[in-house]
């Protein structure tokens, strides 16, 4: 049970024939190197949770023999070696060979036909050796883009078993347990023996259900709604499977489709890590999407926003009424608040080994006078192509803003004609002191990768490639 359990949680951190109707905003694989890794963490925790694990208790009748086997324990468990490979177009095959099991128990049985009666009672050790699985498991997907996972077949084949008995008339039932062990041998191993039955049940019950409350949406920012369902089922090649993903960013309250076309992603056949993810320029132009749409790409900047004189119509020195004087003629004594608003969705490309988010806005200017009116009196077109880098840490994605450039031009005056070079000098100001640092603030909250908790990357690569980020990683499973 801990190795399915196990194996299930870092398979889903990447679970196409290629058949889906659109490009993905994520794409992602998972190597053999990765599975096989899954399947070694598993069975280390396996091997060290079964030494003297408890076995419920076993009660029955047979015939006029009713028993019961008590105090069970695992003595022994010999780590198999394991093997996983894919099988093209269809699923994973999973296999362990030179697994060994030694089990120590108590037994009691009666016996009643008539008058006659007969109990006994003793303990026993079982051990049995060179066990040989393979399961063949199919992963696919539902109606709502979740991962499902089913087991097409499975084998077992058990080299040796042998039990011992003692205590009571030990020595009487040590004559036949050359018997009782075949007997053991032939119900153990098989398509239809007790270890493929219960290795089934686990992948069709047990990991089924766990599949189906897998959440493929995610809340960001407590207004945005990440959609990480599948796309199609997953694809599976010679020594990797991928998978492909909405990967679309929707307001929480209304999720909808956004109007904006995913690009295809880049192809590769490099096996060398664990994992790779494709993070399209998709995913996060859906979210711009959804914040332009929703008004929330706008900010009234205030002298509060803003150190120093700046902003102030009448100083001595250095403030925008001194620099553009018609400003501190018409609205003496008072302070300016600028209107930030974006005018078109901010978009992001990632080419060249750069990426860049290109915006365009308005900046409406207010005098807020001494009598608290706000009275606007210029609007200036602002256009911005950030240069950002970006860098991997922790399972998310972080940016930082490397240049921001930004050109202004008049677009209406009610002051009159206005000194280009001013308003630059004051605009840049405004940029380099409080947009910067805003911009800077959001990338240092990181975007949350498709990772569980318990499983970390190392020996991290991050590329820029044509409309995509692609991170390329080991795991480390910790627990």
């Amino acid at each position: 049970m801990a190795t399915l359990k196990i194996f299930i949680l870092v398979l889903v951190v990447s679970l196409t024939d290629g058949t889906y109707g659109k490009a993905p905003g994520l794409k992602s694989r998972i190597t053999s190197k990765g599975l096989n890794y899954a399947v070694n963490v598993a069975l280390d925790a396996l091997t060290k949770d079964l030494t003297s694990k408890q076995i419920p208790d076993q009660h029955g009748k047979s015939g006029h023999v009713s028993y019961d086997v008590t105090k069970m324990r695992i003595t022994k468990f010999t780590k198999p070696q394991s093997t996983i490979s894919m099988i093209p177009n269809s699923g994973i095959s999973w296999r362990t060979t030179g697994i060994g099991i030694g089990l120590h128990g108590d037994f009691h049985y009666k016996y009643k036909q008539g008058i006659i009666k007969i109990s006994d009672h003793g303990s026993f050790d079982l051990n049995a050796g060179g066990i040989s699985l393979q399961i063949r498991l199919i992963i696919g997907m539902d109606s709502s883009g979740r991962p499902t996972i089913s087991s097409s077949s499975c084998s077992c084949s058990v080299q040796s078993t042998s039990i011992k008995f003692h205590g009571g008339r030990a020595w009487i039932y040590n004559l036949f347990r050359g018997k009782v062990a075949k007997t053991l041998k032939s119900s153990i191993e098989g398509g239809n023996g007790l270890l493929c039955k219960q290795l089934t049940k686990l992948v069709n019950v047990d990991g089924a259900k766990k599949m189906a409350k897998l959440p493929v949406e995610v809340k960001l920012a407590k207004k945005f709604l990440l959609d990480y369902s599948f796309l199609a089922k997953p694809s599976f090649q010679t020594n990797f499977m991928e998978t492909f993903h909405k990967g679309e960013v929707d307001w929480l309250q209304g999720p909808k489709n956004t109007p904006i076309i995913a690009p295809k992603l880049p192809t590769g056949t490099d096996t060398s890590r664990m994992l790779y993810i494709w993070l399209s320029d998709f995913l996060f132009n859906t979210m711009s999407y959804s914040a332009f749409s929703h008004d929330m790409l706008k900010y009234n900047v205030t002298d509060k926003n803003i150190p120093g004189d700046v902003l102030n119509t009448t100083c001595k020195l250095t403030c925008i009424g001194n620099l553009i004087p018609q400003i501190g003629k018409m609205f003496p004594n008072s302070k300016v608040m600028l209107n930030l608003r974006s005018t078109a969705m901010p978009n992001m490309t990632a080419s060249n080994g750069t990426t860049k988010v290109e915006a365009v806005g308005d900046i409406k200017f207010y005098a807020m006078t001494p009598t608290n009116k706000d009275v606007y009196f210029l609007t200036l077109s602002a256009n911005m192509s950030t240069t950002i880098s970006v860098t991997v840490e922790d399972e998310k994605v972080y940016a930082k803003v490397i240049k921001l450039p930004i050109k202004i031009r008049v677009k209406e005056s009610k002051i009159g004609p206005l000194s280009d070079s001013m308003l630059n000098f004051i605009v840049q100001k405004i940029v380099t002191v409080f947009v910067e640092p805003k911009l800077n603030d959001l990338g240092k909250n990181g975007f949350p990768l498709p990772i569980i908790a318990s499983v970390k990357f190392v020996n991290t690569q991050l590329k820029l490639q044509q409309n995509s980020l692609l991170i390329a990683t080991d795991l480390k499973y910790t627990g």
